[in-house]
């Protein structure tokens, strides 16, 4: 089974942002609520908002904010590679998934012993979010997936014309936001 994860663009979750998830929920495993640059009471506004326009709760992933996937029952929370709540927070509410961004085989190690469901690893191909930095590659991220028991999500710079290679590197899926967002 292939997981798609559609990780938001970090513009802030605009109107056309809203629509585009509202359309896609059904055909993706999770959305990534991955805004950064909004504050967590704003990040809860905009959970509200993706609710209230029929998204299930079960659908959405936040980024960086277990406290808002905890009070609206949510898929679960994504924690940055340094970020060290993933480990309590498993401890506290085992029954949510949590998953880490990470970038070596040592981190994804440590991610997996935290307790993490699931590991966005990458970025694989060159992508404009990741500007100037050349992708990881496929025999990077079949080191990870041979390194952890976990599923390993790959992310960065996949588009349709790239997901099958992503597979067979043995990946149990892709996140992607150029493909749906840009």
């Amino acid at each position: 089974m292939h997981l798609i994860h559609a990780v938001t663009d970090g513009t802030g979750l605009r109107e056309n942002t809203i629509a585009t998830v509202a359309s896609l929920y059904p055909d993706v495993e999770a959305i990534c609520i991955r805004e950064k640059q909004l504050s967590e009471q704003d990040t809860c506004l905009k959970i509200k908002q993706l609710i209230d326009r029929g998204i299930p709760a079960k659908k959405l992933i936040v980024h960086s904010h277990p406290d808002l996937a905890i009070q609206y029952h949510l898929q679960g929370v994504h924690f940055t590679e340094f970020d060290k709540r993933l480990k309590a927070f498993k401890q506290s509410y085992p029954y949510m998934k949590a998953g880490k961004s990470v970038h070596s085989v040592a981190t994804a190690r440590q991610a997996e012993i935290d307790g993490a469901d699931y590991i966005y690893f990458g970025h694989i191909f060159t992508t404009s979010s990741k500007e100037g930095l050349p992708g990881r590659g496929l025999n990077a991220l079949r080191s990870v997936t041979k390194a952890v028991s976990i599923p390993v999500i790959a992310i960065g710079g996949i588009h349709s014309g790239n997901v099958k290679t992503v597979m067979e590197a043995g990946a149990a899926g892709t996140a992607m936001i150029s493909a749906f967002f840009k």
